[in-house]
């Protein structure tokens, strides 16, 4: 059993109508391999994003839908480099 632990950066492209945004992540997720293997109920994942300059910048932004949109494109980001070390 081993425990690996990345980081990388993820982008989130968003449009807002009038412009698109494009929002980096810092995206920091650790699992568990064994015998070589993913364990998919290992896997935890920590984001990091400026939430606090998108409320300001955006007001009418609905934070939980991206919050949602966030966390979707962080855990396909995530999957695909994991498919990827099989």
């Amino acid at each position: 059993m081993v425990w690996v632990v990345e980081k990388k950066v993820v982008h989130h492209l968003m449009d807002v109508g009038f412009e698109k945004i494009k929002i980096p992540i810092r995206v920091k997720f650790e699992y568990e391999v064994k015998g070589g293997a993913f364990i998919p109920d290992s896997l935890s994942t920590h984001t990091l994003y400026n939430k606090k300059v998108l409320e300001k910048r955006y007001p009418q932004l609905n934070l939980d839908s991206l919050e949602n949109s966030i966390n979707k494109t962080v855990n396909k980001e995530i999957f695909k480099d994991l498919k990827g070390c099989e």
